[in-house]
């Protein structure tokens, strides 16, 4: 907490605004309330659970550039050399692992990993 919070935090005490416990035993109880919002519990597909309406091609799309990911890392390649077996930009590249992946299509999206192997030959 900064000066500027701890400034705030003191007038709003003066004024009343916080709550005051009589005991500590008070403030323990007050703490201890279970208070808790209720946790749902979702399901594997995050995209359904917000209620997207392509939901099930958001969530095949997540998947395959997740395993374009995890190849970068298993080939060891730096960001550069990847978007260039891809085919991509930098920026591109950049773009697509950090999920911004709606303007691709399933298929454009199956067929980057095949990329590797012709750029490994």
């Amino acid at each position: 907490m900064g000066k500027k919070e701890t400034e705030e935090a003191i007038e709003e005490a003066r004024r009343g605004g916080l709550k005051r416990f009589d005991s500590v035993e008070a403030l323990f109880a007050d703490l201890n309330a279970d208070d808790t919002p209720e946790i749902d519990e979702g399901s594997t597909n995050v995209y359904a659970d917000l209620g997207r309406p392509d939901a099930d091609e958001m969530q095949a799309k997540a998947t395959l550039v997740t395993k374009i990911s995890q190849a970068i890392t298993a080939r060891q390649l730096s960001n550069d050399q990847a978007a260039v077996a891809l085919g991509l930009t930098l920026a591109e590249l950049g773009e697509l692992l950090a999920g911004r992946f709606r303007g691709y299509s399933v298929d454009d999206l199956e067929r980057l990993p095949a990329l590797f192997d012709e750029a490994g030959r």
